[in-house]
């Protein structure tokens, strides 16, 4: 999940860029696109998941199952763990804050939560 981002930034904000308005998730102290460095952030909001997976055999620092999943954001798409298991292809999610996938490390990644219908 690309390191992990910094305690400071919280997970359910994207960059984009003032010079030519690519927007991405990851960290980075360039734009991508036309490595420009005024940067800001804005909040992701609503997605839709559009792939997951489980993963059974895991590192023994590392939750099982670990459900990630693929989620889209407008623009953005990122990679994130799922709050649990009960997330499906095409559902409405959002950040359920951040979460740290193996103990005694400082990095934390985004987490995503279904959300219900009707909400």
């Amino acid at each position: 999940m690309g390191g992990g981002r910094p305690d400071e930034l919280a997970v359910d904000r994207a960059f984009v860029c003032d010079d030519c308005g690519a927007e991405w998730y990851y960290d980075r102290h360039r734009c991508p696109d036309c490595s420009g460095r005024a940067i800001g952030t804005y909040e992701l909001g609503e997605g839709v998941l559009v792939a997951r997976t489980t993963v059974e055999m895991t590192p023994p620092d590392v939750r099982s199952p670990n459900h990630l999943g693929i989620a889209r954001f407008g623009e953005v798409r990122l990679t994130a763990q799922l709050a649990d298991g009960d997330v499906s292809v095409g559902d409405r999610v959002a950040f359920a804050g951040a979460h740290r996938l193996r103990e005694g490390r400082d990095e934390t990644d985004p987490r995503l939560t279904r959300i219900a219908d009707g909400e």
